[in-house]
């Protein structure tokens, strides 16, 4: 009966993640990043992600994960972008573009593609909190300023 019951709770667990892109364009040689988070309800796995990344840079036009990356907008600086499918429970409101990327976030996306993400109060304070993880837990986690927010 109790295994029932965790089994029910797993599976509850499961059904409330969402599968989503993280789109994230590094300002070469620095540290400073933004970064999206793009779901799509039609995809509902990890591997249907991957497919519609490879799509979209294959056809240089996003069906899915619709966005655009505006390198005219880095005059003098080379940046690059970089994507990866995760999975979670968090919920963040739709990513719609504009100026104002002022939502500094640490962002980790483990071995397991599990995505967390936690508000910070300062580009600054999150390179702290970042210098101060485990060596592992740096190597799959960056600081990135967004546009969303988290919903509760």
């Amino acid at each position: 009966m109790l295994a029932l019951g965790l089994l029910g709770a797993l599976t509850a667990q499961a059904a409330e993640q969402r599968v989503y892109l993280v789109a994230t364009m590094q300002l070469d040689g620095s540290s400073l990043a933004q970064s999206i988070f793009l779901h799509e309800p039609v995809i509902t796995d990890l591997d249907g992600c991957i497919a519609a990344v490879r799509e979209g840079q294959r056809a240089r036009d996003w069906q899915k994960y619709h966005h655009v990356f505006r390198s005219d907008r880095l005059k003098g600086f080379s940046g690059h972008m970089q994507y990866r499918c995760a999975l979670s429970d968090l919920r963040f409101n739709i990513w719609r573009d504009g100026p104002r990327y002022n939502r500094p976030y640490l962002i980790s996306v483990d071995e397991h593609a599990m995505l967390s993400a936690a508000r910070t109060s300062s580009q600054a304070q999150c390179m702290t909190q970042l210098r101060a993880l485990a060596p592992s837990k740096q190597a799959q986690s960056f600081c990135a300023m967004s546009n969303q927010d988290l919903m509760p």
